[in-house]
């Protein structure tokens, strides 16, 4: 008998693309057909972006306060009246008497509490020393290191102006003055916005990856895979580019709403940043492909791509604290982590005015990672049923 004719060769070049383009197309019809997956990602990110973006922030302002003012002259009032001309703090009904200091500070009423004592006036004016109570809430201890701040710099300010010999100590000539270069005003929401949008493209298309996998695993069309010539490369990245899409598209809305809603300038270069978020959503939506191949339920998905997402954005990337501060395997990680160069190119590109060639350095990491990461989840997806 003859024998049996050999098995067709797959097309090489052309047909690995049409291939992954086939998968593409498919997965965008059912985006198409399920809208609520795709609006739930726009609408999400930009709730979450409205909710973690002032939830975040660490500004320290409007603060309750009160006077005791035990003295009752001009210049004890002049005292307590620097206070008031500030944003940082809101005067409340003086205080009567120590009993009702305790309790509205108790109550949560008052952050601060001043106590300028009787003779106040008197001692400055003979060149004596004067003292002045300032009871601040510590319930939250970094609040009140803030709050303790903001005193002690109005007092100083107070000495300049009222009392400029007593504002010196030594006899010194030279005054130390501090100036924030990119962020004058020290808001939170200019740090905090940038590193917010770094934070949701890492997130959400993670986990729509991922979902996208194991939602085939669910329904058992994964068989596709299983018994067709389709390769695991070209099944992983036609999953993926629909999303990639996805998530470019939400960056631009998110980075609208940073500059008309939050008021953050973008003074940097645009085409920088679109790259950096174009190489970063390819290693995002590459983290969701690889937590899907251990994962076999779209709950399991989702708790996965989380934890591996958010954990170590948050403590190793330098959302709060910088990379630079860590030590050990946290430094190591947040080197190696692509979140940590991303939140280093939207920061650099909002506050610092960067354009590429000053984010180079951060680019090729980005770039280096994707290779990684896509090269695990391909090798790591199984081409048969386990």
């Amino acid at each position: 008998p003859a024998p049996p004719p050999p098995a067709p060769r797959r097309a090489a070049g052309g047909g690995w693309w049409r291939r992954a383009a086939g998968i593409s197309r498919r997965e965008a019809l059912e985006l198409r057909r399920d809208p609520v997956r795709a609006v739930l990602a726009m609408l999400g990110s930009l709730l979450l972006m409205v909710v973690i973006g002032y939830g975040l922030s660490m500004d320290v302002e409007d603060l309750r306060y009160a006077v005791l003012d035990r003295d009752q002259t001009t210049l004890s009032r002049d005292y307590a009246l620097n206070l008031s001309g500030s944003r940082y703090f809101l005067e409340q009904a003086p205080i009567e008497d120590y009993a009702a200091l305790d309790r509205r500070m108790r109550s949560g009423e008052l952050a601060l509490a001043l106590e300028i004592p009787p003779g106040f006036a008197r001692a400055l004016a003979r060149g004596r020393p004067a003292e002045i109570g300032a009871w601040i809430d510590g319930a939250n201890p970094v609040r009140a290191e803030t709050v303790a701040g903001y005193v002690q710099g109005m007092h100083q300010h107070w000495l300049a102006a009222r009392a400029p010999g007593a504002a010196r100590t030594g006899g010194a000539a030279v005054a130390v003055e501090t100036r924030f270069r990119y962020n004058p005003d020290v808001r939170s929401l200019p740090a905090m916005v940038p590193a917010i949008i770094a934070l949701l493209l890492l997130n959400l298309p993670a986990m729509q990856a991922a979902l996208a996998v194991v939602r085939e695993k669910e329904m058992g069309s994964i068989v596709n895979l299983y018994v067709t010539p389709l390769r695991r490369s070209e099944f992983v990245i036609g999953k993926q580019a629909p999303y990639v899409v996805l998530a470019m598209a939400n960056y631009l809305v998110m980075t609208l709403m940073a500059v008309t809603v939050f008021g953050v300038p973008l003074k940097g270069s645009v085409a920088a940043l679109t790259l950096a978020v174009f190489l970063f959503c390819i290693c995002s939506t590459g983290i969701g492909l690889l937590a899907s191949t251990f994962t076999r339920s779209q709950i399991a998905a989702i708790f996965s791509t989380m934890i591996g997402t958010m954990v170590p954005a948050i403590q190793f990337a330098g959302l709060i604290n910088p990379v630079a501060a860590l030590e050990g395997a946290g430094r190591v990680i947040g080197e190696a982590y692509p979140a940590s160069h991303m939140l280093t190119i939207s920061r650099g590109v909002f506050a610092k005015a960067l354009g590429l060639a000053e984010l180079s350095g951060d680019m090729l990491a980005l770039l280096g990672a994707i290779p990684v990461i896509m090269g695990l989840a391909i090798a790591l997806l199984p081409k048969q049923e386990r």
